[in-house]
């Protein structure tokens, strides 16, 4: 036939014998075209190589012509269903040239996206995908060939037979014949291994590696080591951790962890791809005869979470939330397990699930949600991934919480919380009202402290919370809460969460990172007895170290958020007591942070570059500035990050129902923050 004398003549062919039609993709030097041979009309896949772009890239990629060989080497050599097949190389004056089997069809990436972002795929076809990965790592392992840069960009979903090829063997490692092996530290940063970023010799396992991290993004849609940049994404897979939602089945979990094992020696499939293959993961998949199977069709679940995300992303972009709303958010309160969180997680990767019409939906009211946003130590929708770049300024509002029912607790000293606060409760809602009223709408509003004067173990808490919710119908619904933690999120953090979030937690805006602490550890934790106290005081010092390290890093302006003042006036001060109403021989408690907490606190807040530091939990508004302490030099254009001049930090306690009724108001710029009080005048009807 004279397709075979095309595909496995000896005789070289000619860039002449073929027409070049459209371009199929590209890479760092080379470009994909879909070519016909003019003779047979068959169809290839011809991979360009312009010669002097190596030449050039030479220079800067001094590995660049071992590469291009050690592709026509590997693939010269591989014959297996799930690896793209070399017919021949030749080449012309200006160009090298790759024949290649031509598989119609489009990345794996593609397969993975929805309305445009990429979402991950279901269990079902994961798996499949998944099998085709093992069956060709296996194959390469028995010639002695690692990818090492295996990722969904280099993996072609076949339209004729529904399995992947894989593609791109520039940077593989040949374990035998070890002449055109390039350096260990190669691939793309969100798949590498940590031996590959240790740049040490790696083997068939760091493909194992990379198996852990694509399984991951294709039932979740994001890597596990997702950093936005290559710096973060080699921090991430250096601290080993990494987060599964709850979705996920177990089987899936228990595979991703034992791939994703730092130890190469203990990745499921180190000693025997046999056991890969024998993981619960797999059950159904017959590995030796898979290629004559068919994608698998999605469930009548995954139709439902494809067809309710459509429906919620048109709602959103399309009608702007003017059409009537989808019957699955009139219903989203009450979706089950786990149906709820993974509908919840594709809206997040299709970023919608924020939207302030979108999230509430599945929280039993709308005023519950909107104080949910906290989870996962972030916040939904605004994070490093999604808001990392500077877009315009924005204001957002300081404000201490009301503490509902404070007056009549101390009156009555019952230890039941306070029978009555509709003063409190007016004064807040006036505060919101003047939110409200605004020229420009704040963006959030930080509310600080205690929103109740009741723990959630004493009487007239519930009653005092929703009476807070209530109040919040006040607020415009675009305008977002972000809750900083008072003292009833160390006494009762479990009961907390489930009101307002997580106690500890980061959120970005247009590449301005806000870090919110449960100041109460540091109070307590350098002195606890209580060894869970303890533990939760060191967890949140090693998160907040890694927060500031990045925020350091990646932030145009950075803030933290803490109920307790660092200081009142000066950074050396004296811890502040609080005055006790009690008679009994109740614990006195401090205005601010205390010494030993307090200066390496600052010390490392000063090395990050804070700009500001936003408080309450005083009897009066303070707004201080101090210079910024650190241990490390100062370098020349250490001033070149748009911190505040001189080193100086802004130092705020906001009061807001103390003296006057006020909160503060900060303008955000890209060079740093505005501050402004606003004091709210008494209105005939206000009892302030």
């Amino acid at each position: 036939l004279i397709t075979f004398e095309v595909k496995e003549s000896v005789e070289k062919p000619k860039a002449t014998d073929f027409t070049l039609e459209r371009e199929l993709g590209q890479g760092n030097f080379s470009k994909v075209f879909l070519a016909t041979h003019n003779s047979t009309k068959e169809q290839f896949a011809i991979k360009v190589i312009e010669k002097q772009r190596i030449m050039r890239l030479k220079i800067r990629h001094p590995n660049i012509f071992n590469e291009v060989n050690m592709e026509k080497h590997v693939l010269n050599r591989l014959r297996h269903p799930n690896i793209i097949r070399l017919y021949h190389t030749y080449q012309d004056a200006t160009n090298l040239y790759f024949l290649m089997e031509y598989t119609a069809g489009g990345e794996l990436w593609d397969a993975l996206t929805l309305c445009g972002k990429q979402i991950g795929c279901t269990e079902l076809l994961a798996k499949f995908y998944a099998a085709d990965i093992v069956n060709a790592l296996e194959y390469l392992a028995s010639q002695r060939i690692v990818h090492r840069d295996l990722k969904p960009e280099n993996m072609i979903v076949s339209k004729q037979d529904g399995h992947l090829r894989i593609v791109d063997f520039g940077t593989a490692k040949n374990l035998e014949d070890t002449t055109l092996n390039g350096p260990n530290f190669v691939g793309t940063p969100e798949y590498m291994s940590p031996e590959t970023i240790d740049n040490k010799p790696v083997d068939t396992t760091v493909d194992l590696w990379a198996l852990g991290c694509i399984i991951h993004q294709l039932l979740t849609g994001d890597t596990p080591f997702q950093g936005g940049s290559p710096y973060l994404c080699f921090l991430k897979v250096q601290a080993g951790t990494f987060d599964l939602p709850g979705f996920l089945s177990q089987e899936a979990k228990d595979i991703i962890v034992k791939l994703l094992k730092p130890n190469p020696a203990e990745r499921l499939g180190a000693d025997s791809f046999q056991a890969l293959k024998d993981h619960p993961f797999f059950m159904g998949i017959d590995f030796d005869r898979h290629m004559q199977t068919s994608p698998p069709h999605p469930t009548t679940e995954d139709k439902f979470i494809i067809e309710s995300a459509k429906q919620i992303f048109g709602y959103v972009w399309e009608t702007n939330n003017d059409g009537p709303q989808p019957q699955v958010l009139v219903q989203a309160m009450a979706l089950s397990h786990p149906r709820k969180p993974r509908l919840m997680h594709v809206l997040n990767r299709m970023q919608i699930l924020q939207h302030p019409s979108i999230y509430p939906c599945f929280f039993p009211t709308k005023a519950i949600g909107r104080c949910q946003y906290a989870s996962n130590r972030l916040y939904v929708g605004w994070t490093h991934g999604v808001q990392n770049e500077w877009k315009a300024p924005f204001d957002f509002v300081h404000v201490s919480g009301p503490d509902l029912g404070k007056s009549a607790a101390f009156k009555e000293r019952d230890g039941l919380g306070g029978s009555s606060w509709s003063s409190e409760l007016e004064q807040f809602q006036e505060m919101l009202r003047s939110i409200n009223a605004r020229d420009r709408i704040p963006a959030f509003v930080a509310l600080s402290g205690n929103m109740t004067f009741a723990t959630p173990s004493q009487r007239y808490y519930t009653a005092q919370l929703s009476a807070f919710h209530d109040s919040l119908s006040i607020l415009d619904d675009k305008i977002r809460l972000v809750f900083v933690p008072g003292d009833h999120a160390m006494t009762q953090p479990n009961e907390y969460k489930q009101d307002f979030g997580d106690d500890y937690y980061c959120l970005w805006r247009g590449g301005v990172k806000c870090i919110i602490v449960n100041s109460s550890l540091w109070l307590h934790g350098l002195r606890a007895n209580d060894s869970t106290l303890m533990e939760r005081y060191l967890a949140q010092e090693a998160w907040l170290k890694k927060e500031l390290d990045h925020g350091a890093l990646c932030a145009q302006v950075l803030c933290i958020m803490s109920h307790h003042p660092l200081f009142l006036h000066d950074v050396n001060e004296d811890t502040q007591w609080i005055e006790t109403q009690d008679d009994n021989n109740a614990p006195t408690r401090p205005w601010n942070i205390p010494k030993e907490a307090r200066l390496p606190l600052l010390e490392s807040f000063g090395e990050a570059k804070i700009h500001a530091i936003f408080s309450t939990n005083f009897n009066r508004s303070v707004h201080e500035h101090f210079q910024r302490h650190s241990k490390k030099p100062k370098h020349d254009n250490d001033d070149e990050d748009d911190a505040p001049s001189n080193d100086m930090c802004d130092m705020v306690v906001t009061a807001s129902f103390s003296e006057k009724l006020m909160y503060n108001y900060i303008h955000v710029k890209q060079t740093g923050l505005t501050i402004k009080p606003i004091v709210i005048e008494p209105t005939p009807t206000s009892s302030s």
